[in-house]
């Protein structure tokens, strides 16, 4: 099983199998997985059988970082998975789930595309997570170059919704903005050992 960024790993349980000891969890976290045990893969080194993950909470600040055990995942949910998962009815009127009717719309010609974020987590979950003021996460799968012309037309078409719509691009070296591939001649990688300013996000 390839693990990637983004990832919903769903844990079998709540005790062992971490490398930070659960007393060193901050409370929120806790209780966060407590309601629902799923965290997500964090964009950082594996450490032989551990996988690094983060939680979160009801805050946006409430993000926190470690390790489990490979030996503790239940289920793992890509954000591919989730492109055709909808919220349940007392949910749909949220603008980001109004928002994501079109997204999908616009997107039909992306033959790989997911999505991440508070949105992402919802609809895997079914733990309220979207708020009247979230954004819309879209993850784009690409493994060659990018037309710059078909993404400035992409952008523009998502440009104008209910919610903002903010698309990174993964690809086998690291993640970055659309926005700023664009927009920009250099712009920050994502990468394993931290971002770095590039010019070319397809070689090495």
């Amino acid at each position: 099983m390839e693990l990637k960024p983004h990832d919903l790993i769903k844990l079998s349980s709540l005790t062992n199998g971490f490398l930070t000891k659960e007393y060193e969890l901050p409370q929120w976290a806790q209780n966060s997985l407590q309601v629902s045990p799923y965290v997500v893969v964090r964009r950082a080194p594996f450490k032989g059988g551990y996988i690094p993950i983060g939680v979160r909470g009801k805050k946006r600040s409430e993000r926190f970082g470690f390790y489990i055990s490979k030996s503790k995942i239940s289920e793992v949910i890509s954000p591919i998975q989730l492109q055709e998962s909808f919220p349940s009815k007392e949910r749909r009127h949220l603008k980001a789930f109004q928002t994501l009717k079109r997204v999908r719309e616009i997107l039909q010609t992306e033959e790989r595309w997911g999505l991440g974020g508070s949105v992402g987590f919802e609809l895997a979950t079914g733990v309220e997570t979207v708020k009247e003021t979230s954004d819309v996460d879209v993850i784009l799968y690409k493994e060659d170059a990018i037309d710059t012309k078909k993404a400035r037309k992409l952008l523009a078409d998502l440009g104008d919704l209910q919610s903002r719509v903010d698309i990174s691009v993964e690809t086998k070296f690291g993640s970055f903005s659309l926005m700023e591939y664009c927009s920009k001649e250099s712009f920050l990688l994502k990468t394993i050992e931290g971002p770095k300013l590039i010019q070319k996000p397809f070689s090495p």
